[in-house]
């Protein structure tokens, strides 16, 4: 029997908290300033694919997309139990909703907790070689801005090449600020002179030593 009724009544978190371990699909729709709505493929308690209209979504902007549910509270919702088809391209998502619930819950606190620090959209900004480890969803937002990245973007540019909120895309940035692997491209072009600068200073260094042994 389907399950009904608004994200007002029922927020998202304790709507995805009692569908538990359910298969089916949950449509999402009426949603303030979106012209479409969500559907979420759940199969025992995971995240099969998530589409908004008639496009599957890739793994960072469904992310995205049950980011901005988790604390809508516009919209209706409708949950019909059934076994989902698996998304055309055959990617399944497979993300354990409590899993989710918890990534989201700390990404909100994170974003509270930043937001005096965060830059502006406008500020661009290049990829740094520095290989270090991240965590889900800051390693799919890395993957899929580096090349962008590559060449310098703002927030602004990689929230419309990416699909996702600028917001989301600053909180994002910060992060890998804060990792060492972004910098404001002013910050880079200078780091880089200044290690120009260095070493044509060690060759000069070492012409003289050449030449005065």
């Amino acid at each position: 029997m389907a399950i009904f009724g608004s994200l007002k009544d029922m927020p998202f978190p304790d709507l995805v908290g009692m569908l538990g371990r359910r298969s089916g699909v949950l449509e999402v729709f009426g949603l303030q300033g979106k012209r479409q709505g969500y559907s979420i493929a759940l199969e025992g308690g995971r995240v099969v694919w998530v589409r908004e209209g008639t496009r599957v979504l890739d793994p960072l902007q469904a992310r995205s997309v049950l980011l901005d549910l988790f604390h809508s509270g516009e919209g209706a919702f409708e949950f019909t139990p059934s076994t989902p088809p698996p998304p055309p391209d055959g990617q399944v998502l497979g993300w354990p909703l409590e899993r989710l619930l918890l990534t989201m819950t700390t990404v909100e606190d994170e974003r509270a907790q930043y937001q005096p620090f965060l830059p502006d959209p406008k500020t661009r900004f290049q990829a740094v070689a520095l290989e270090v480890w991240l965590e889900e969803p800051l390693w799919s937002f890395w993957e899929k801005a580096k090349p962008l990245l590559a060449q310098g973007a703002s927030a602004e540019d990689l929230a419309s090449r990416l699909g996702l909120s600028v917001e989301e895309t600053v909180y994002y940035l910060h992060k890998l600020r804060l990792v060492g692997k972004v910098a404001p491209v002013r910050a880079y072009e200078e780091v880089r002179k200044d290690e120009a600068k260095q070493g044509l200073f060690r060759r000069l260094l070492a012409s003289l030593l050449r030449r005065g042994g």
